[in-house]
């Protein structure tokens, strides 16, 4: 473990620390005090420009994640320190450095959903479908080959056809967010690799492999992930045992806060989801009979005589958040040195666990019911439009040569009211052609 947590940068830093901790606190400030994670508490988690401050934004969302991943970390500590299969070299390296170890998930859950779009994945939907278009993509080419080589031009493109939150929010972090466009926040390379859950580029994607369902970096990033693993002497395409448990965390987190929500707003009542939990944990006691008294207890939270019925939802979900830590922590000491090795080819909560086959009730139902409903689905069909609207009108950018693009960048006033002309043609000649 001891290789896999570094105080390295890809650019060294001017800060005057050179300890884990120092280090690892350091990056957690980096990405609180950035405007990519104040812009968090704009993006909503479910219900998009929702009123209603009691339902969650991707800012509290990531907030609760955090404080289950840093509950996780404290129990992993726990158990290691009882395992007799976990030498005491090993236990002593946990007990020094639990703390670092808690902020580096803690940080990773922070900004698990920093490159989340606008309308979350509508928003991603839209932008992949709008670079798909011949005209974007013609118009991407030829801006593109002014400057890049084929092969540099086709992995651009490439990773615009496969967009999505989770490799933009490390272009957030290690390019856009920082001064120079180089660096973003400089995060150690811990920190970075216990932040993506998948392994791959647009160019290496192979679904045969693990952690290969999206993408998770983009070409731009590459070297950044090369470096990163070089340095920490991981496997190329790894994932890091700290990214499994901020994976874990979100898990474990949003499916019930995404219920809860929907109870706060009234499109959901806890006497109807009770009644579709309780049946369905009910059938989960047949093919986990390990795992009966836990669905009992679970049932007995959502069926309690109590006359205010969210008291018996609360009870549910506070229950439900304990067991799944718990189970989180066995697995990963269980199978703590496959883990270290960059052995494992499948998330904690893998799927044909009870704890999987748990939380899939939830996925269930708020697929059911909750997503379905009138509200959430057309405030994503308009957000939809809406960022699939602005991108139409940047086309016109796009279609610039170099130098006007670059004056207008720059604000050349001298060449602004010419290209703004130029702007107003094309969109005329557009609409012309669409009439």
């Amino acid at each position: 473990m001891e290789t896999l947590i570094s105080t390295s940068r890809h650019r060294k830093s001017s800060a005057k620390h050179d300890t884990i901790l120092a280090s690892t606190q350091s990056d957690r400030a980096r990405l609180i005090y950035s405007a990519a994670f104040r812009r968090l508490q704009q993006k909503a988690q479910v219900f998009s420009l929702e009123s209603n401050s009691a339902v969650r934004s991707r800012l509290t969302h990531s907030i609760e994640v955090s404080h289950i991943g840093r509950y996780i970390v404290a129990a992993i500590i726990e158990k290691i320190a009882e395992s007799s299969d976990i030498d005491n070299e090993i236990k002593e390296f946990w007990q020094k450095n639990s703390l670092s170890v808690s902020n580096i998930v803690e940080t990773a859950c922070l900004m698990h959903d920093i490159g989340n779009p606008p309308f979350g994945h509508f928003g991603e939907a839209a932008i992949v479908e709008w670079s798909k278009s011949d005209s974007v993509e013609n118009a991407l080419k030829t801006a593109l080959a002014e400057t890049f080589s084929k092969k540099i031009c086709q992995n651009l493109l490439s990773d615009f056809i496969h967009f999505d939150g989770n490799p933009q929010g490390l272009r957030i972090i290690t390019k856009l967010q920082g001064d120079d466009g180089y660096f973003g926040l400089n995060l150690t390379y811990t920190q970075l690799t216990a932040f993506i859950k998948y392994t791959f580029c647009p160019d290496e994607l192979d679904s045969k492999k693990p952690f290969s369902k999206k993408i998770g970096y983009f070409s731009t990033e590459k070297d950044v992930m090369e470096s990163a693993w070089n340095t920490l002497k991981m496997k190329k395409n790894s994932r890091h045992p700290l990214g499994f448990l901020m994976e874990a965390s979100d898990d474990i987190s949003y499916c019930i806060s995404d219920i809860e929500d929907g109870i706060e707003k009234g499109i959901i009542t806890v006497k109807h989801f009770s009644d579709f939990t309780c049946s369905r944990i009910e059938q989960l006691k047949i093919n986990h009979k390990d795992f009966e008294i836990e669905c009992d207890e679970l049932i007995s939270c959502l069926t309690n005589n109590n006359p205010v019925p969210v008291s018996n939802f609360l009870f549910f979900k506070t229950s439900l958040s304990n067991f799944l830590v718990k189970r989180v922590a066995e697995i990963f000491v269980k199978d703590y040195h496959q883990l270290i090795k960059q052995e494992r080819e499948e998330e904690i909560i893998s799927k044909g666990s009870f704890e999987y086959d748990l939380l899939d009730i939830l996925k269930d139902y708020t697929s059911n019911y909750l997503f379905t409903s009138a509200e959430a689905e057309c405030m994503e069909l308009s957000g939809f439009a809406i960022i699939k609207g602005i991108l139409d009108e940047y086309t016109s950018l796009i279609k610039l040569p170099k130098d006007k693009f670059l004056s207008l960048i720059l604000k050349n006033n001298k060449k602004f009211a010419i290209i703004i002309c130029t702007l107003k043609e094309d969109y005329l000649i557009d609409c012309q052609e669409n009439i």
